[in-house]
């Protein structure tokens, strides 16, 4: 039997040696594929990539340590997760906002690009097709520089798409994601509308939407002599002179071009009026304007101004 001073030294020995071992076990490594996130806005919509990033080491990728043929997690650890914040399109095929895994199977010269709705799953150790959402086969290309590490990156093109790109060693493989930026502002825009019967601003700026993205110019034209009912402003007498142009597209000089380019000198003399920072930057804009409608009209009074 201990007596209580040996077992007091027993014990307290056990607790230190308890508490080294627990401490040596908190101790925060390096990993050596770090956790990494890319995030890109297209249009309206946010692209977010959430990944493991391994490193080449000396080792060769393609076709040895990521075997050709094989559904791989596209990274290392937790498959690799992609976020859409609203609905978008690959490869013709819908996309419903919310987070995806994504998968890859490579080969030499082509690969699948793969999203699936298992997002939680370690790897791809219980991947299943059957969760595919879409899946879509892309060239493989050779990348403009090594990459040690396995690198995603995000491209907004214009409003209306995103290109994705992985990039490692030599590597490079991309794939588009189209995102719908004007069916949503159109949304907006008509639910805006329902509560702005006096607001000049927002019917312009509507106005202005439409005719640049070759939606309804009927609709546009009624908006813009809505806001124009409400106030005279130079914004929307220079949204109105674009409204009469972009209606006529027959060739030659547009049948509305005399009165878009009276629009246009009325819109540049109330803007001098107010000489405000936006419209300094749009006069150069409006002089142009004015320049390019002017060719081919008689030769009038007002014209020659």
């Amino acid at each position: 039997m201990l007596k209580t001073s040996t077992f007091s030294f027993v014990l307290v020995a056990f607790m230190a040696l308890f508490f080294s071992f627990s401490a040596f076990a908190q101790i925060e490594m390096p990993q050596p594929s770090p956790l990494a996130m890319v995030k890109q806005t297209a249009g309206l919509t946010d692209i977010t990539i959430e990944y493991s990033s391994p490193a080449m080491r000396g080792r060769t990728i393609f076709g040895e340590l990521v075997p050709y043929g094989e559904v791989w997690r596209t990274g290392a650890n937790k498959a690799t997760a992609i976020t859409f914040s609203d609905d978008v399109t690959i490869d013709g095929t819908k996309v419903e906002a919310g987070t995806y895994a994504l998968f890859t199977i490579p080969n030499k010269d082509k690969w699948t690009i793969i999203i699936n709705k298992n997002a939680e799953q370690w790897g791809a150790g219980k991947y299943s097709e059957q969760e595919d959402v879409v899946r879509v086969e892309v060239e493989s290309s050779t990348s403009p520089m090594a990459f040690e590490r396995m690198t995603f990156m995000i491209e907004a093109v214009e409003d209306k798409a995103a290109t994705i790109s992985l990039f490692w060693a030599n590597t490079k493989v991309s794939f588009t994601a189209n995102v719908n930026s004007v069916g949503k502002v159109i949304s907006t825009i008509e639910a805006t509308l329902k509560q702005a019967d006096n607001l000049w601003y927002t019917y312009a700026q509507s106005a202005e939407y439409y005719m640049e993205n070759d939606q309804n110019l009927e609709q546009a034209r009624e908006w813009i002599d809505k806001s124009l009912a409400l106030k005279d402003h130079y914004y929307n007498n220079w949204v109105k002179a674009r409204v009469l142009v972009a209606r006529s597209k027959t060739g030659g000089v547009p049948s509305g071009a005399e009165a878009a380019v009276k629009l246009a000198k009325k819109a540049m003399e109330l803007g001098d009026k107010e000489n405000t920072n936006f419209y300094k930057r749009l006069k150069p804009e409006m002089e142009q304007f004015v320049k390019t409608y002017s060719q081919g009209l008689p030769k009038t009074k007002d014209n020659k101004k």
